[in-house]
């Protein structure tokens, strides 16, 4: 099972529960992906900081819950929606 989602606690807040369930009832292996690190994510600290901290908070949170955590490593606000061909 793969989440991709956009910042390192999104899985956390939005899905979380059901990776739990289905790590430990069906046995699945379970991946967190962030398209970004959260570098855009603190009013008081430069982006490659907050960025470390966010990282590793998410690293640290799908270790809880038996997941391995990875990011695209995009710059927060890059990250667009949409149908179709760009």
């Amino acid at each position: 099972m793969l989440s991709v989602l956009a910042h390192p606690d999104d899985a956390e807040f939005l899905c979380a529960g059901a990776l739990i369930r289905l790590r430990r009832e069906h046995g699945w292996k379970v991946h967190i992906a962030s398209m970004t690190p959260g570098d855009c994510g603190s009013a008081d600290r430069p982006p490659d900081e907050i960025a470390a901290v966010r990282r590793a908070e998410g690293a640290r949170a799908a270790g809880l819950i038996g997941a391995t955590y990875h990011c695209v490593e995009e710059r927060d606000l890059r990250i667009f929606y949409a149908e179709g061909p760009l």
